[in-house]
């Protein structure tokens, strides 16, 4: 993208400014969309970086926010719909974004299309920030003809995984949030508040009670570097081997993809937050004409649970042979038994979409229901928690002083 300074005449008033754009001409139809008469345009020479003005990429440092990902989305809907080309859309896009890792992104992609690369290509050399169901949808439509439809579509599911999202991140908001306040106080009174009744039990010469001895054991324990060193390498050690085994060991992948189904209550939020997602897609897909197999295929792309995976791939497998959608999913355990229903009654109705989008509304409703309950019943629990936590703490410290009073007074 090239900068261009302009002069001219927009509603019988003088104005100038800057306008990104691939080319020359690019810029001044730009500008005549904006009803701006050009006085003067010229290009303006790009200024060198300097050792301050480095972009960081890697890691998180290059990443792009969902949030962002979504108006982009909605942008380059609305632009579409109103009848702009892809690549004025694009390129209109990029100049009203402020973030530098969505702009240089969308920039790339404005500059693959110059270069006669197709839509759905462009975006995936932009995979880091597009997930495998953007990219699908977008490839659908292009090879549909119906990319506006399919952009509007990505908008609705990218509304509802950010309030699936939103509503996982709530719920586990306040039992964090208390779990290291409770560890921040415990390790406060630890490391300040033990070590002050130890010095103080010592001069009275007295035998320790067993609760308050192992309080000033823990104490004693995490006041030396190297015990809390062992924790934090234990703890890297551990996560790098799930890492690692869950990347590379497909057995130990399985395994712990049905463990995390079989949980109380999670491994439900994961089935739900699967199904509403899998259904809204293939809703939107059949509605588009897309064929069975490959509207498969991409709905299988919204989970990395290799229980699902596995499941999606047996009914691709068997879709080929002529065998009813509804029963194929029957055949998987792993899906709720409305699906396969709901299903078998949108084939004998001919209404496949509207059954799919029922199971997709259902699901999120249970959804929102489950955390919202789970929300109400680990507030009270942590507060128990945390007040008992703190409350034994100071209980123990305090033990020595009532038997010495007990001992006083017999």
């Amino acid at each position: 993208m090239t900068h261009y300074a302009y002069a001219g005449v927009q509603g019988g008033k003088k104005v100038k400014g800057k306008i990104e754009a691939t080319s020359l001409a690019r810029a001044r139809s730009a500008l005549r969309q904006k009803r701006v008469r050009i006085k003067n345009i010229k290009e303006l020479k790009e200024k060198k970086k300097g050792a301050m003005d480095i972009e960081i990429t890697w890691g998180p440092f290059g990443s792009i926010p969902a949030k962002e990902i979504l108006m982009f989305t909605k942008k380059l809907s609305t632009m579409i719909r109103a009848g702009l080309p892809i690549l004025d859309s694009l390129i209109m896009v990029a100049g009203q974004t402020k973030n530098p890792n969505m702009k240089r992104a969308v920039t790339q992609m404005v500059e693959a299309l110059n270069d006669g690369v197709p839509l759905s290509e462009a975006f995936k050399k932009q995979s880091r920030h597009f997930d495998n169901v953007y990219l699908n949808m977008i490839e659908a439509g292009e090879v549909s003809g119906m990319l506006d439809k399919f952009i509007d579509k990505l908008v609705e599911i990218l509304e509802k995984q950010q309030k699936i999202k939103s509503g996982i991140k709530s719920a586990m908001f306040y039992p964090i949030t208390l779990i290291t306040v409770s560890l921040g106080i415990s390790i406060f009174m630890l490391t300040n508040v033990v070590p002050t009744f130890q010095e103080m039990y010592e001069g009275m010469g007295i035998q320790l009670p067993g609760p308050t001895q192992a309080i000033v054991d823990a104490s004693e324990w995490i006041a030396d570097i190297g015990n809390v060193a062992g924790v934090f390498g234990t703890i890297f050690g551990i996560i790098t081997f799930q890492n690692v085994m869950l990347k590379y060991v497909k057995p130990y992948r399985t395994g712990w993809h049905a463990l995390q189904l079989k949980m109380p209550i999670f491994g439900g939020i994961i089935m739900m937050a699967v199904v509403a997602r899998s259904s809204l897609l293939m809703a939107n897909l059949f509605a588009a004409g897309v064929s069975v197999l490959e509207t498969l295929n991409v709905a299988s792309t919204v989970t990395t649970n290799t229980i699902f995976l596995n499941a999606f791939a047996r009914v691709k497998r068997d879709v080929m042979t002529g065998a009813e959608l509804s029963s194929l999913f029957a055949n998987e355990k792993v899906f709720p038994t409305e699906l396969s229903q709901l299903i078998a009654v949108g084939e004998r109705t001919g209404n496949m979409e509207e059954m799919l989008n029922s199971i997709a509304n259902y699901y999120e409703e249970e959804f929102d229901a489950l955390v919202e309950g789970l929300s109400t019943v680990i507030e009270p629990v942590m507060i128990v928690f945390v007040g008992g936590l703190v409350g034994m703490m100071v209980v123990a410290l305090y033990l020595p002083i009532f038997s010495a009073g007990d001992l006083a007074g017999g």
